[in-house]
């Protein structure tokens, strides 16, 4: 019988020590959340309004702090086959709602809200459950961090021939329908490529992948530009030119990156699309394969 060899590589060590110390967490979470659920309901005598104040932000701590612990897992997990595509047959629709769920609470804390619109079309679909699970768990949560209180996360969900497009952007009751710091990035994306025109003499650039978009006054305003590319161009530029994903902090910028990541590994794109006037907001294109006939048949 011949033993399997460890493997020493520094970052499997890591992701599976850190896969151990989260499952070992929730150990001790789940009591935390068990004693004081009982205690909520006043099993052992009342509560004075103190106490049940103390209560309420014990079990809304340890709810934060479980959905942080099981997606810490849910990475480490994703880690064993980051770039290897397992494709099911995927209900999207109910996969969406599973997602917009368990963020429901930390848009609620940012006094927001999720809604999520379906377009017509099938439902079941060939594709990496896990992958986008996380991609569109990352994306809708930065967009939550960067909006404003009052502000109503939009998630719609497109069906077409050859894939499904998701698109994620913010209302806001005084800002109308956009993307937080959009306008910044188009401004600054858009003088960029005018230079560079200029330079070249030509009129023509293009933008995102396979996206030409002719640099003339009368079409300035449209913008479709890849994130890969968004976040690239920036970080070729000097800290102080270049609006380096403003308004995100590390962990959204590392999520929204994540997001780019995935949905590329699956032939698609992270866009960011828009115009000063019908607003900007985040696209997700995955093609993927309708499912729906291949069960039926």
């Amino acid at each position: 019988m011949t033993n399997k060899p460890i493997d020493l590589s520094t970052n499997s060590i890591k992701v599976k020590l850190l896969n151990y110390l989260a499952q070992e967490l929730l150990t001790p979470l789940t009591s935390v959340m068990g004693m004081a659920s009982v205690l909520s309901q006043e099993i052992y005598g009342p509560l004075t309004s103190k106490q049940k104040e103390y209560i309420d932000v014990i079990q809304d701590s340890s709810r934060s702090l479980r959905s942080l612990v099981e997606e810490i897992l849910e990475l480490t997990e994703l880690h064993e086959s980051s770039f290897t595509l397992k494709r099911s047959a995927v209900d999207i629709e109910t996969l969406c709602q599973q997602v917009v769920t368990t963020l429901l609470q930390p848009a609620s804390r940012r006094e927001q809200e999720i809604n999520l619109s379906m377009g017509p079309g099938p439902r079941i679909w060939l594709a990496d459950k896990d992958k986008v699970q996380q991609m569109l768990h990352h994306l809708i949560f930065s967009v939550i961090q960067s909006a404003g209180a009052g502000s109503v996360i939009r998630v719609h969900v497109s069906r077409k021939e050859d894939g499904i497009n998701i698109g994620v952007w913010v209302f806001h009751p005084w800002l109308g329908e956009t993307l937080p710091h959009a306008k910044l990035y188009s401004d600054y994306l858009w003088k960029a490529r005018s230079g560079q025109s200029s330079e070249s003499n030509s009129d023509d650039r293009e933008l995102g992948l396979g996206s030409p978009l002719p640099l003339s006054a009368q079409n300035q305003e449209r913008l479709t530009l890849s994130f890969s590319e968004l976040a690239a161009s920036m970080a070729a530029q000097a800290v102080d030119t270049a609006p380096l994903l403003a308004g995100y902090g590390d962990r959204e910028r590392l999520g929204l990156l994540m997001s780019c990541q995935l949905v590329e590994i699956q032939g698609g794109q992270l866009s960011i699309q828009g115009s000063p006037e019908s607003g900007y907001r985040y696209l997700l294109s995955l093609p993927c394969t309708n499912a729906t006939e291949l069960l039926e048949g």
